[in-house]
């Protein structure tokens, strides 16, 4: 499965206002089945934020980023929301990081800013 398949073609008017968080000097795109967005888009933020939807989708997504030619994708720090209930092992291996809540991201903020100074 390639990565474009979880991303479409057409431009993300509004993008900035419903799916983007800045946390200091960083950028996250939070991004889900529901809402996908240009698949070029996501190297211009510092993280993705993955909203778990459904277990299969959310898999694929993250093995697709992880085994992405470009280093710039699949050294992308990756972060698994979800709202309620609980990730399989898998997935929460396959990521940097989880989260329960969006209206307090400076954890993320701080394991994004250890994975860049390694890189």
């Amino acid at each position: 499965m390639a990565i474009d398949d979880f991303f479409i073609d057409e431009d993300n008017e509004g993008l900035e206002d419903k799916r983007v968080f800045e946390v200091g000097d960083f950028k996250f795109l939070k991004i889900s089945d529901q809402e996908p967005v240009r698949a070029e888009l996501i190297k211009d933020y510092s993280g993705l934020i993955i909203e778990y939807t459904r277990q299969t989708f959310t898999f694929e997504m993250i093995k697709t980023i992880r085994s992405h030619d470009e280093e710039q994708v699949y050294l992308m720090p990756l972060f698994l929301y979800k709202s309620y209930g609980d990730y399989s092992k898998d997935l929460s291996e396959m990521v940097d990081g989880t989260l329960e809540r969006l209206n307090n991201l400076s954890g993320i903020a701080e394991t994004t800013d250890i994975i860049r100074k390694r890189i």
